[in-house]
């Protein structure tokens, strides 16, 4: 892919969607009140954020459509990515969310040796040792389930799990409640607290450089479906 297909490519991106970001340079219209990153996907690019964007396509073409509210952003589960990125950020405050609405599609990944569970949003952020990440992932099926993978700065991890069966393909909700203090991170389902551990996300700790939607690095883990008002904020 040249240069200069990669430049249009991105600028074709920032036309597109509708990135908010809450800097202490950036005013935001109807701003969710703690908000450090508000990714909505709308049209109005009056309230774009200095963070650089980043879109690439692999097999596909990049797709919005109807969301939540407004316009979402379809991930089709052929490769390809959204990605949003900045210099490093640190996320203020005792309690911290990091939540999104989604719709996933029914359906089976067809690459070679397609995985389980699908990446839908990764966080990372780099520590003094390495980077680390914190991932939502579906895995689809009878039953299907989400589940969000933990790491904190020592490297210990768990993850966390909706109920089986709980996932249907309407509208949902995931919200991951970030407690400092209390060392505890909650994972909630449509409002309802599902499951908790006291590992706390590295990100929350060390700061973020980059959110990524759609899938992590590779077809087989790709997510098909829409994700709609991903936010990180600071609760207090």
């Amino acid at each position: 892919m040249s240069n200069r297909f990669r430049l249009a490519l991105i600028l074709l991106c920032v036309v597109m969607i509708g990135v908010y970001l809450v800097d202490q340079d950036t005013q935001v219209t109807e701003a969710i009140p703690g908000a450090q990153v508000q990714l909505a996907f709308e049209e109005n690019l009056e309230n774009l954020g200095t963070a650089r964007i980043n879109g690439e396509v692999h097999d596909g073409e990049m797709v919005f459509s109807g969301g939540k509210t407004g316009s979402a952003h379809f991930a089709q589960g052929d490769g390809s990515w959204l990605e949003y990125s900045t210099q490093d950020r640190d996320i203020p405050g005792q309690v911290i969310e990091i939540s999104f609405d989604f719709r996933a599609e029914d359906w089976k990944n067809p690459y070679k040796q397609g995985s389980v569970s699908k990446t839908m949003a990764v966080v990372s952020g780099r520590d003094p040792q390495k980077i680390r990440h914190l991932s939502f992932s579906l895995s689809p099926g009878d039953k299907p389930v989400l589940s969000v993978s933990i790491e904190d700065q020592n490297g210990a991890k768990d993850r966390l799990y909706t109920p089986a069966g709980a996932l249907s393909f309407d509208w949902h909700q995931v919200k991951l409640e970030i407690d400092r203090e209390q060392q505890t991170s909650k994972l909630y389902f449509d409002g309802e607290m599902v499951g908790s551990t006291d590992i706390i996300p590295s990100v929350a700790e060390t700061g973020f450089d980059r959110i990524k939607l759609g899938t992590w690095h590779k077809k087989n883990q790709a997510y098909r479906g829409l994700i709609d008002n991903f936010v990180i904020r600071n609760v207090e």
